[in-house]
């Protein structure tokens, strides 16, 4: 046992890659903190001196991984998060989710939005605008804690229970008083109604509508249809309706995933749906 640790310190040691482990800290530090930083914040959070990650921010700023806050502060850019949109997942998800989508806000006049998990949080990958005059929408990347939102609660009470357990074990250790009986109740209702209709935990006087997206490749939700609902007067739409033209559009996008691939299609062509997918639990 104690040669296999040998080997696997003396392998390590052969590969390693200073400069390219200096630039992954600054961005996995930056990431983390969700804050700007100047020079001398970075170099002491990072145990280094200014002199050392220098160049290193100047050649992250450059290529587009930094942004500048300020004259002297730093943030992470949103590279990484499109680098990450062309996994082929996030791929045949936006594909097969933006002309669907786009009939969707054409038909009812409302924007919705496209997200999938990322750790405890939930990520918007694709949106479409209203196409009203009075609108509400998420910008492409927007972030926000799974338990805040209608998109979040959609994705852990529809995601497989493997993933689920492993998720709440990750909220438990970014916040150990946090209440799982009540948001196991919650996804329990939303399991058994088939979608999410919820007052947003982020804006007041919005309702998130939100429906799972299912792939066949996965024993779970991958993704989260969602409308965030406004009442305007002139012309009322219950969020319960709007619920049911998100849930037409999700099992097209379902569908689409489960077709075989063919040849490209006209955006418009009609995609049959297949059957809804069950309520219950999966494993």
């Amino acid at each position: 046992m104690s040669t296999d640790r040998q080997e696997a310190s003396e392998d390590a040691a052969r590969y390693s890659a200073p400069a390219l482990e200096k630039g992954l800290d600054i961005l996995e530090h930056l990431s983390a903190t969700r804050a700007a930083l100047n020079l001398g914040e970075l170099a002491e959070a990072l145990g280094r001196t200014r002199s050392e990650i220098f160049r290193m921010v100047a050649v992250l700023e450059a290529r587009g991984y930094l942004d500048r806050d300020g004259p002297d502060r730093f943030v992470v850019a949103d590279k990484l998060f499109r680098l990450g949109l062309n996994r082929p997942l996030h791929r045949s998800l936006t594909d097969a989710a933006l002309p669907v989508m786009r009939d969707f806000a054409e038909t009812t006049g409302y924007s919705c939005h496209l997200a999938v998990p990322s750790g405890t949080q939930m990520v918007v990958i694709a949106r479409v605008e209203s196409v009203s005059h009075i609108g509400f929408s998420v910008r492409i990347g927007y972030r926000q804690p799974l338990v805040r939102t209608g998109s979040g609660h959609c994705l852990l009470a529809f995601m497989s229970k493997r993933r689920r357990e492993r998720t709440f074990e990750a909220i438990a250790a970014e916040d150990r008083g946090f209440d799982f009986a009540d948001l196991q109740a919650r996804l329990d209702r939303f399991r058994q109604a088939g979608r999410v209709v919820r007052a947003s935990g982020i804006t007041e006087g919005v309702t998130d509508v939100s429906l799972p997206i299912f792939d066949p490749e996965d024993t779970g939700a991958v993704a989260a249809l969602t409308c965030p609902h406004l009442r305007i007067l002139n012309d009322p739409v219950e969020p319960e309706a709007l619920g049911d033209e998100i849930a037409r559009a999700a099992e097209r996008i379902s569908a689409a995933l489960a077709a075989p691939v063919s040849a490209p299609s006209d955006e418009g062509s009609a995609i049959m749906p297949r059957p809804p997918a069950p309520k219950g639990e999966r494993q």
